[in-house]
């Protein structure tokens, strides 16, 4: 394992501005002080999502999330602090020099790092022997008839692997890499004999495969030749730094277009992306692989309206497309399914129509999900037979069912009529009686303890309005947070300080804190706290706007309201406990509880 070191950490968060930063990912707009843009985190038309340039933090008055630039980062993207401080570093340009730590098992910040740098060599290697080598000449010949440019080549970082079993392994081992660790990379393959290592890839066109922020983690790589006996593409394993489920190609090229456009154009394979972007279409992503995970729907989730689903217009890219549709519908994501003739794929039509078809026919004219499911339960039917039809209606109206809007009910039962000669009147019948079976089948589920509520799918709801409670709770932990003298006044007085478990959870972690650091920082504090709920609450405090002036009085009233709240929940307890004493006649309880309760109230007024 690894730590890096806090003087760095530190550097990284000095030259990081949490505005410049959340800019790249959606777009703000200043209102007064603060910078205002759509939350990241959930779902909005109306921007509720706040960034403090002052304060280098920001919160969403929508959904509640909060935090500073290395947390956003974190939250966003789903990484742990380790790869955040080095995804941060390159972008403002700070080295890290890892400290080693022992112990074992996981890979550690030195080898993913190893891994970064051994991929980004091989991507230049590549590339320099494509276009400046007479080994890679046939490629580069090959590439131009498929009218990539040496722009869009060099975009891409194309490349050519020698056929040569050591050409990579060599260099890298020249290098000083670990060879061990290049072989965990997917970069080499360690010989049979054990002897030594060769290279994965050889004569093979290369594509580099990039993470969100355009670092090189993986490579497929095609034959130049058309071989039966050799795979058409090779792709890299999965490795401690590629998982196909969380990896969408091009995303770091296309995110600005996203953005612009509000709709991302999602395709099958990667070739399809580049395909399209030659043709001025450039707000495109693709998957790794045949799954379409919710990782990749998060991410697409954050930056998109709409997303555009392009499948290639062979049976297995109809079965593609329905999946993909699905799984996104199902996650609440407005779609569209982009239509492809004639068992063509995207470079086909592009290549027969030309680009300006591929924008205004197919891109620009996709279909809605119901349209699609229609015409995807149509594929494999004959409406001249009756019980084709009767499936058709069925499967239709099923999908239908699922859908709230009566307008869109209206709209594709008419259509269902038209193509099936069936009356409007007798599939709205059939209709009512699926939606109702439907219904008591959902009140059956609801009633059984065994329905788990995915999270996945779930509306993110607006934030709760806190309690007086709460915002005292958060105003005295906002002062805790700037002034670590606090917390010898309250050893000294020995009074609990928080009500809620989560403040005293963070009160408990402050405190040991503050017994390493000494001096308050409490971005510091936050980035230490793995609970995203937990490091919430610290940043939503850390945030508040406070009276420097009248900071004790502040202190003082929190203090006040909270010890009036635990006396107030300690006299109904007992008059709770007094009312059972009555009742079972035990009258010398029911006196001691009494004058208890006269005691808890003296007190209550005193305060």
């Amino acid at each position: 394992m690894a730590r890096i070191p806090e003087e760095t950490i530190e550097e990284i968060r000095k030259k990081t501005d949490i505005v410049d930063l959340i800019g790249e990912y959606i777009q703000l707009t200043k209102r007064g002080k603060n910078w205002f843009g759509l939350c990241p985190f959930h779902g909005e038309n109306t921007p509720s999502f706040s960034v403090s340039e002052d304060k280098q933090l920001f919160h969403c008055f929508g959904c509640g999330a909060s935090g500073n630039a290395i947390t956003f980062v974190m939250d966003l993207e789903s990484r742990t602090f380790s790869e955040t401080i080095i995804k941060l570093a390159e972008r403002v340009g700070v080295g890290i020099d890892v400290i080693p730590v022992s112990g074992s098992g996981h890979t550690n910040q030195q080898e993913f790092k190893q891994m970064m740098d051994a991929h980004a060599l091989a991507t230049n290697f590549y590339s320099h022997i494509l276009l400046n080598t007479v080994e890679g000449e046939k490629a580069l010949e090959y590439l131009e008839k498929r009218g990539f440019t040496r722009a869009s080549i060099e975009k891409y970082g194309i490349g050519w692997a020698l056929d040569d079993f050591e050409a990579l392994s060599g260099l890298l081992k020249r290098k000083g890499f670990n060879m061990q660790e290049m072989e965990r990379s997917g970069l080499c393959i360690m010989k049979d004999d054990g002897t030594g290592y060769f290279d994965r890839f050889r004569g093979r066109i290369m594509f580099p495969l990039w993470d969100d922020t355009g670092n090189v983690i993986a490579f497929s790589g095609r034959s130049l030749y058309e071989d039966k006996e050799v795979a058409k593409y090779l792709n890299s394993p999965e490795t401690p730094i590629f998982e196909k489920s969380k990896i969408l190609y091009n995303l770091h090229n296309a995110r600005l277009n996203i953005r612009k456009t509000g709709k991302v154009i999602l395709f099958e394979g990667f070739m399809d992306t580049i395909s399209a972007d030659h043709v001025d279409v450039g707000n495109s992503v693709a998957i790794m692989g045949t799954s379409l995970s919710e990782t990749h729907l998060l991410k697409l989730k954050r930056i998109a309206k709409e997303l555009i689903i392009c499948c290639d217009g062979d049976h297995a890219g109809w079965e593609a497309a329905k999946r993909f549709a699905s799984i996104a519908n199902a996650n609440g994501m407005n779609i569209r399914i982009a239509l492809l003739p004639n068992d063509m794929d995207p470079d086909e039509f592009i290549q027969k129509y030309g680009g300006e078809a591929f924008r205004d026919q197919i891109i620009g004219n996709p279909h809605s999900y119901m349209s699609f499911i229609m015409a995807y339960a149509k594929r494999s039917k004959n409406l001249s037979y009756e019980n084709d039809v009767l499936q058709f209606i069925h499967e239709v109206l099923e999908e239908l069912a699922l859908r709230s809007s009566p307008v869109e009910r209206d709209l594709y039962i008419r259509q269902l009529s038209e193509e099936t000669n069936v009356s409007v009147e007798a599939i709205n019948q059939q209709f009512i009686k699926m939606a109702g079976n439907r219904a008591r089948q959902a009140k059956a589920d609801s009633m059984s303890p065994a329905v788990v509520e995915n999270k996945s799918t779930t509306p993110v709801p607006k934030a709760r309005q806190k309690t007086g409670t709460e915002r005292a709770e958060r105003l005295l932990l906002h002062h805790l947070l700037n002034d670590g003298s606090l917390f010898d006044r309250f050893k000294e007085e020995k009074r609990e300080v928080f009500f809620h478990e989560d403040y005293a959870t963070i009160f408990v972690r402050l405190a040991g804190f503050y017994e390493q650091y000494k001096k308050p920082d409490f971005h510091r504090f936050a980035e230490s706290i793995d609970d995203r709920e937990l490091r919430k609450l610290v940043l939503e405090a850390a945030m508040l706007e406070s009276d420097s002036d009248n900071a004790e009085k502040e202190i003082e009233d929190c203090i006040i309201h909270l010890e009036k709240k635990r006396i107030e929940i300690s006299i109904q307890e007992k008059m709770h406990e007094s009312k059972e004493a009555e009742r079972v006649n035990n009258h010398t309880r029911a006196l001691e509880l009494a004058r208890e309760i006269i005691q808890l109230r003296n007190s209550l007024a005193a305060l």
